[in-house]
């Protein structure tokens, strides 16, 4: 590897090259980003409510698992030479906060002319397919 700390090379993103990480969504990056978005949806911000709605707790914040995609993509994959072009995320069953999430991103295509990465994104918990999506992001690095 020859782009730095976490940061794979060009050379080593090819189709099929995985990373993984887990992660836990606190109380205090929920209450954060109540604060920063302004987003005080009862789902997001009250355990009674959500109880009343179905769910065993609050609801993690859509975005802040988006912003794990987004550390996943500017640290990791593609890394620091990597510029996120677009994403796609589907939501598929809620995440409550304390429980253990793996965000795995794969490289499902490279395009060495255009010098651009499709990378497949899936979050999980346990079992449950928390959420699944794609990423595009331009290589601005060396080759």
């Amino acid at each position: 590897m020859t782009g730095g700390a976490d940061s794979p090379a060009w050379t080593d993103l090819a189709e099929g090259h995985e990373v993984s990480e887990t992660f836990t969504i606190d109380d205090a990056a929920m209450a954060a980003f109540a604060d920063l978005s302004g987003d005080r949806n009862p789902l997001h911000t009250d355990a009674a409510f959500a109880r009343s709605r179905g769910f065993p707790d609050r609801v993690v914040y859509g975005g802040l698992i988006l912003a794990r995609v987004s550390r996943l993509l500017g640290m990791r994959l593609p890394g620091r030479d990597g510029l996120w072009a677009g994403v796609k995320m589907s939501f598929r069953q809620p995440l409550h906060p304390g429980e253990e999430a793996v965000l795995t991103g794969r490289v499902r295509h490279r395009s060495d002319a255009a010098r651009l990465l499709t990378i497949t994104l899936e979050v999980r918990c346990g079992d449950r397919l928390i959420a699944s999506g794609s990423a595009e992001s331009a290589w601005r690095g060396d080759a």
